[in-house]
């Protein structure tokens, strides 16, 4: 924003290096030149080009000859270009007017070009050369909304701005981030504030003439509390950049208040989706982006003021549409091959609608009567399966697993386990009503199989996915394994879990309630009748003798047992 090509900066002073003169990254030090700070506080505040002429001699001093060459130099590029606007920012005084009064005479005679100097830092009413000529543009400086003690003041005196700037850099070492303060004061650092708000001024609203962007800032500046104020000694008063940008055009104004808007409303939406998403830990993600986008503030100024807002929101725009070619292209080759190997190795990367089509073409090929075909398709996703660690691959890889004849369970429930996918997930993708019953049985028996020989971790897991998937067919081993548990020599824990899954079922399980009643009557182990009882009180609630039972373990058995009961 606020870039117009045709507005150009030049500075008069001592040499200028060159990074200051297109990166708002400053890198201030001690050996930082004159001309280069007051080059750092244009950049800092305007976009508008900046050109540099130096009045140093070979000694590094500001040389009168040079100076006044300088001068010229401007008055010729304004008349040799005529179409551009020159501001000239002179942040150095003179004692004598000499033959500088000529020089700038003839400058003001064009239309096209201003000059704005300081007034001089010896906190007198001698006005520093060229600031005291009256067609220059004199600059106070300001500290505390009062005269800077050092700066100069007068009659001459057309406008007033802070002279003490603060600017924080931040320096980086691997392990290390810390940051230094560097104070520019001085009305030599008044000046250049006042050349940035002219140039900004005259890029938003082009057609405007220099005189009357001058008296936009005039009649916008803000009274001062100083005596010397009333005195007319300090001009118009202290500049208000936002205020004069807002007096030359609304956009400006509407255009900040959509800015700072959008950024809290953006701020407040990430807040939200890492609350909504990751609870308590999304507070600490959103703390984590919003600390590393201070951090790197400094490159992204560099990639504003480099580009602008207009080609940084093409470029965005362009990306989007290349994006939605892309998926255009993408969902007409997805129609059309049969490559189910590449189809396997993007699909992770696409978004849901073309994910969920490549699932379809992959279940219509894995239906397919070429029992060669599918037994390569299924080797494939189970290997990348296997090997992958990234939730976004593993959750498209499981769900087409899951959808296999025989899926290979003990592999889902051991990733599910590592990347802590829900059982309830799981369950949806295995989805036993669609499946003929000789799969159904596959399932069952590789679920029971896990809970039989699996560790701790695994057999909880079975066991949940079998209580989530509640299918008749698992209540047969149960009971049976539940009846000869002696024989068949199960770990406690085992039957534990065989227990919980029963009271999955509730009262279609209603059938097992005698045995439950003879495992709490018969067994010796307290935590296995714990699980008996707690399964018991689901699933025959509907028994006769139901309350009569209750009433004789209250008073026949002790905690744990009872536990249950609470």
């Amino acid at each position: 924003m606020l870039k117009n090509n045709s507005i150009k900066i030049f500075i008069i002073d001592s040499k200028v290096e060159s990074e200051f003169l297109s990166s708002p990254a400053l890198k201030i030090s001690s050996d930082s030149s004159h001309g280069s700070k007051v080059a750092a506080v244009i950049r800092s505040q305007s976009r508008a080009d900046i050109k540099t002429l130096s009045a140093e001699n070979i000694i590094g001093r500001i040389d009168k000859k040079n100076y006044l060459s300088a001068l010229r130099k401007v008055e010729n590029y304004a008349a040799v270009h005529p179409q551009e606007t020159i501001i000239v920012n002179i942040s150095l005084g003179f004692e004598k007017a000499e033959s500088q009064a000529d020089i700038i005479k003839d400058i003001n005679t064009l239309d096209n070009i201003i000059i704005v100097a300081a007034a001089g830092n010896n906190n007198s009413e001698n006005i520093a050369y060229p600031a005291r000529l009256e067609e220059v543009v004199a600059a106070a400086a300001l500290e505390n909304d009062k005269k800077m003690p050092a700066s100069n003041y007068g009659p001459e005196i057309d406008l007033a701005a802070s002279g003490i700037i603060k600017i924080t850099q931040r320096h980086y070492l691997p392990a290390l981030n810390f940051s230094r303060s560097y104070k520019l004061s001085g009305t030599s650092f008044a000046a250049p504030q006042i050349s940035a708000l002219l140039a900004d001024l005259l890029s938003l609203q082009p057609e405007l003439k220099i005189e009357d962007a001058l008296k936009i800032i005039k009649n916008t500046s803000e009274n001062i509390n100083d005596p010397l104020f009333a005195e007319n000694k300090l001009g118009s008063g202290r500049i208000n950049r936002f205020k004069a940008l807002s007096r030359a055009n609304a956009y400006y104004f509407w255009l900040q208040l959509a800015l700072y808007s959008s950024l809290i409303t953006a701020a407040l939406l990430i807040l939200y989706y890492c609350w909504h998403k990751y609870s308590l830990s999304g507070v600490f993600i959103f703390i984590t982006i919003s600390i590393t986008t201070f951090l790197i503030q400094p490159f992204l100024l560099v990639i504003y003021y480099k580009f602008g807002i207009s080609k940084i929101s093409f470029f965005f725009l362009s990306l989007t549409l290349l994006y939605l070619l892309f998926l255009k292209i993408t969902a007409l080759y997805l129609k059309k091959t049969d490559n189910f190997y590449l189809l396997l190795k993007l699909a992770p990367y696409l978004n849901d609608k073309l994910k969920a089509q490549i699932n379809n073409k992959i279940k219509n090929a894995l239906t397919d009567k070429n029992t060669k075909s599918i037994t390569k398709i299924e080797s494939f996703i189970i290997n990348k399966l296997r090997k992958s660690s990234s939730q976004n691959k593993i959750n498209f890889y499981l769900k087409i697993a899951a959808d296999f004849k025989k899926p290979p369970l003990k592999m889902i429930v051991n990733k599910s386990l590592n990347y802590k996918i829900t059982v309830k997930k799981i369950a949806s993708n295995l989805d036993l009503t669609a499946r003929k019953k000789e799969y159904q049985f596959y399932i069952i028996a590789e679920i029971l199989s896990i809970i039989f020989n699996g560790d701790y971790s695994q057999k909880k897991k079975a066991a949940e996915l079998a209580a989530e998937l509640k299918s008749p067919l698992i209540l047969i081993p149960i009971k049976n394994t539940l009846i000869k548990r002696n024989e068949f020599n199960q770990s406690s824990v085992t039957l534990y879990f065989l227990l919980d899954i029963l009271g999955a079922f509730a009262v279609e399980a209603a059938d097992i309630s005698h045995l439950l009643k003879e495992i709490i009557n018969q067994e010796s182990n307290p935590w296995l009748k714990y699980h008996a009882l707690q399964a018991y009180l689901k699933i025959a609630v509907n028994d006769k003798d139901y309350q009569k039972f209750i009433k004789k373990i209250k008073a026949k058995e002790k905690e744990p047992v009872l536990l249950a009961l609470r």
